[in-house]
């Protein structure tokens, strides 16, 4: 037994043989596509004398406008829309038709009937069957759900299929075992029609939403069945449409290639304009930034919270570097003393975007990149003690929220070629919203520097001769001078603790990883080397012993160490440069303030700043340059340049200079007495003590007396058990 698809249509007059027929309408219960009934991917014209139902798939048959109505019910004559006969010859072509006119002109008498718009059963009048019970819903308004006894929620394709094959044994042309009626072929179209909108995503959403409406503010009142059907197979008709195009542009492209090529009467090829016209450009590109969040998700993925804490400078930095072109634009701002700028009142940024769309684009997507880096870091440390986004939480998400809606509504100025009143206040607010984030960041990162100047200076002089105790822990050192272990010189580590009575560092070495460089080649094989000789093994077995031999700790005396100063150099070279960059911003300056007054009350003690900052990283580079007395000549120069810095600092911070603290001691320091007050609770506390502690001498006294006589009487018992095995023997 054969079973007969859902997109079999009836035997046309005129038409092919049953068994070329039968073979053609094979096939398995699967989804209707919008092709099989009625559109068409670009396919050739086919022979006269076809199948009208074979030939609806392979031209593009006429398609109504998406506003059109549904027909009425009316006398049979004109109520449904039907396959009227077979198709006739297509005149051949012209000589210099182009292959558009092909595709479009291809069989018109097939164009006719159109299966995607609504169509009405017929009445039949006195001469009409009994419609059996189990099709009635398709005439009774029954919805798409009942109909195929489908859940809404739970969508269940195989349910639909074997409901849609149950009810097209009653209405399915071949099935019915007489001639199929008007009435009869417009219930399976209706039925095609209904499996069609069930069985594809978008057309079962779009007869959901319309049939039973969306509740809520902002929804959409129930329309019922006929009015949701109509508006799903309206969609199902414009997304042939779309796919016809489609086919008609790959087709040409497979026939004349992507780039049409115009040739002379010499048949060579003609160079053509340069220019581009306005729709060859692709205005509405995609202007996320897919690949800006890739990078940004890569750098995220695994960092820590310190790791984050120690990377908010650099997202700060990058933020204030690029909001600059957008606030010092001569339209938006104007420039004052100093390298400041002034916002002006009322910014022309209408006209910015008409002169400069793609600049301003370009601007808000590195604007935006850097905020939802910053955005980031803000909410990875909310609940950081030490969090340097304190209170910008806020301005930092109005501004990325303004910058992607402000991109996003940008696009259609383009398109158009004019931007309205809508666009000018997004920007407005942006403008806004960025300038206020910028002098908080840029103030704050300036307090920032500072303190960073006033704390640079405890990494430094600790570490230099002469400062009066002992390197802090933690410090970088290398070993030097040691006769024991001679292999050892030179290894760097970091010191772990010092022992007050032996005055000695304890180093734990820091384990070097080595690649090892075989001069082997790549396939020994090949070269005869497959064997390795005894003393090469015996060599990497040496080799192997002296790196276990190096030990994790080492104790080893002060002269034993070498301090290494590339850590601090590496530091106050960073935060010389961030300091430069710093100062060099613009800083934004309000109208009612006297800019060259700022300029000139600020620029001096930056500058001074920056040369203190300066003179103290050249003289650590010098001493790192100089080898293991270089610390001794660098000393001085380098003590008074970072205690000038420190000093500057402070009061540009608004603090009192104050001397860092001591280094850590050479010696043990002696316990912190407690003085003593005459009251009546200090003396109880001391009195309590003393008990305490005579109560412990006590009972370590006990203890030991006790050990004594169980070892005097395991002495006793040993002692005269042996004298009596001796007086049994005798």
């Amino acid at each position: 037994r054969e079973f007969w698809g859902p997109h079999r249509i009836s035997k046309a007059p005129g038409g092919e043989s049953p068994n070329h027929r039968r073979s053609a309408g094979k096939c398995v219960a699967a989804m209707i596509p919008l092709s099989a009934l009625g559109g068409s991917g670009g396919g050739s014209a086919p022979a006269s004398g076809s199948d009208g139902a074979a030939a609806s798939s392979s031209a593009p048959p006429a398609m109504s406008p998406p506003s059109m109505a549904p027909p009425s019910t009316e006398p049979p004559s004109a109520a449904p829309q039907i396959q009227s006969g077979p198709a006739t010859e297509k005149e051949p072509e012209a000589e210099g038709e182009t292959s558009n006119d092909v595709l479009a002109e291809v069989d018109k008498e097939r164009q006719k009937f159109d299966p995607l718009m609504p169509i009405a059963i017929p009445n039949q009048g006195e001469d009409s069957r009994p419609v059996p019970k189990q099709v009635q819903c398709l005439e009774n308004g029954t919805d798409l759900f009942k109909m195929f006894e489908a859940d809404m929620n739970r969508f269940d394709e195989k349910a639909v299929k074997k409901a849609y094959h149950k009810m097209a044994t009653y209405v399915h042309p071949e099935k019915l075992g007489r001639e199929a009626t008007e009435a009869d072929k417009a219930r399976f179209t209706r039925l095609k029609q209904a499996y069609t909108c069930m069985m594809d995503d978008q057309l079962r959403a779009v007869y959901r939403q319309e049939c039973f409406g969306i509740a809520g503010s902002g929804g959409v009142p129930p329309k019922g069945h006929e009015a949701a059907l109509s508006r799903a197979l309206e969609l199902a008709r414009e997304l042939r449409k779309m796919g016809e195009e489609r086919a008609i542009v790959l087709h040409k492209a497979a026939e004349v290639g992507w780039s049409e090529s115009a040739k002379d009467q010499d048949g060579r090829a003609l160079r053509g304009a340069i220019q581009k016209h306005a729709h060859k450009f692709n205005l509405f590109q995609d202007i996320s930034s897919e690949e800006d969040d890739a990078e940004l998700e890569k750098e995220r993925r695994g960092l820590t919270v310190d790791q984050i804490l120690e990377r908010s400078p650099k997202y700060a930095d990058k933020f204030l570097e690029k909001v600059k072109p957008l606030l010092t634009d001569p339209k938006i701002s104007t420039s004052a003393a100093g390298g400041a700028f002034t916002m002006l009142e009322d910014p022309q940024l209408l006209p910015l975007l008409q002169e400069s769309p793609k600049t301003v684009q370009r601007h808000l997507r590195k604007c935006r990149t850097a905020l939802k880096q910053m955005n980031w870091a803000m909410t990875s440390l909310l609940q950081h003690k030490d969090s340097p986004w304190r209170g910008l939480e806020v301005k930092g998400s109005l501004s990325e929220h303004g910058c992607v809606k402000l991109l996003d509504i940008i696009k259609s100025g383009m398109a158009f070629g004019k931007f309205s009143e809508v666009h000018e206040e997004e920007f407005v607010k942006l403008v806004d919203n960025l300038h206020r984030l910028y002098m908080d960041i840029f103030e704050r990162r300036g307090q920032e520097l500072l303190k960073a100047a006033i704390s640079v200076e405890l990494d430094v002089i600790y570490l230099l001769p002469e400062s009066g105790g002992r390197l802090p822990d933690q410090s970088r050192v290398i070993l030097q001078e040691l006769k024991a272990r001679s292999d050892l010189n030179g290894k760097p580590g970091k010191i772990s603790a010092w022992d007050y009575s032996l005055q000695r560092y304890t180093v734990e070495l820091e384990k070097e990883e080595k690649k090892k460089e075989s001069d082997a080649p790549a396939n020994p094989d090949m070269f005869g080397l497959g064997d390795v000789d005894d003393e090469d093994e015996q060599d990497d077995g040496e080799k192997n012993q002296l790196e276990l031999a190096i030990p994790k700790k080492l104790m080893v005396l002060t002269k034993n160490v070498l301090v290494d100063l590339n850590p601090p150099k590496n530091k106050l070279e960073s935060l010389v440069k961030d300091w430069n960059a710093w100062r060099k911003r613009p800083r934004s300056v309000s109208a009612s303030q006297d800019a060259e007054a700022v300029a000139a009350a600020l620029g001096p003690p930056l500058e001074s700043m920056a040369n203190f900052l300066q003179e103290a990283a050249s003289a650590v580079a010098t001493g790192v340059a100089t080898g293991s007395g270089g610390a001794e000549l660098i000393a001085d120069e380098c003590r008074q340049a970072l205690s000038g810095a420190r000093n500057l600092a402070s009061k540009l911070l608004g603090e009192e200079p104050q001397e860092p603290p001591k280094p850590p001691p050479i010696n043990e320091p002696a316990p912190a007495l407690v003085p003593f007050k005459g009251d009546e609770v200090s003396q109880a506390l001391k009195e309590a003590a003393e008990v305490a502690q005579a109560a412990i001498e006590i009972n370590k006294d006990k203890k030991k007396k006790k050990s004594r006589s169980r070892k005097r009487k395991r002495k006793r018992s040993s002692s005269s058990s042996s004298s009596g095995k001796k007086k049994k023997k005798r």
